[in-house]
């Protein structure tokens, strides 16, 4: 596993804390930092951040032996260059393995967010919506809004995941 750098270490903190108020207001998520994803028997790889469902239709990987086994349904990973050789390894692999969204955000100012959503057996890049707002498949009613990422505006961002929550969805 590669190490972070303080920065990079920083971002990931306060996109994981936006992940994980997500996670308290939304029954049935398992979300991990810096844990080892085991795609097959010989692909694994160690993400910034791993969303999973626990239970039901949308579960699609597993924990055993203290590594998630399969393919999560959202992993989110920050890197300082958009060429970085670990991130275009990881894209391909992530959408090769069936994960359903693979969100890279680059540590720069502002900070620029890559959302790719699996269609096929490809990813395809994400834009916001209209009202600037990038809303989640792969973790239903995580809503993020793209201007307050980019500039950091953690409260914004916390106040628009609660909105999104507090809207009825299928977690099953």
């Amino acid at each position: 596993m590669a190490e972070l750098g303080v920065h990079q270490s920083a971002l990931l903190t306060d996109l994981a804390l936006l992940v994980n108020r997500y996670r308290l207001f939304s029954p049935g998520w398992y979300v991990c930092v810096l844990a080892k994803v085991q795609l097959s028997a010989e692909a694994w790889e160690v993400p910034g951040l791993v969303a999973m469902v626990n239970y039901g239709r949308k579960k699609q990987c597993d924990v055993r032996d203290e590594v998630f086994h399969g393919a999560p349904n959202f992993i989110l990973d920050v890197f300082d260059d958009p060429d970085d050789e670990v991130f275009l390894r990881r894209r391909v692999r992530f959408s090769q393995f069936g994960v359903q969204e693979y969100v890279v955000a680059l540590n720069d100012d502002p900070v620029l967010l890559h959302w790719h959503r699996l269609d096929g057996s490809d990813f395809r890049r994400v834009e916001p919506d209209s009202d600037g707002i990038l809303r989640s498949q792969a973790l239903p009613n995580f809503w993020l809004p793209w201007k307050a990422v980019q500039e950091r505006d953690w409260w914004t961002a916390l106040g628009c995941i609660e909105r999104g929550v507090s809207r009825r969805a299928d977690f099953s």
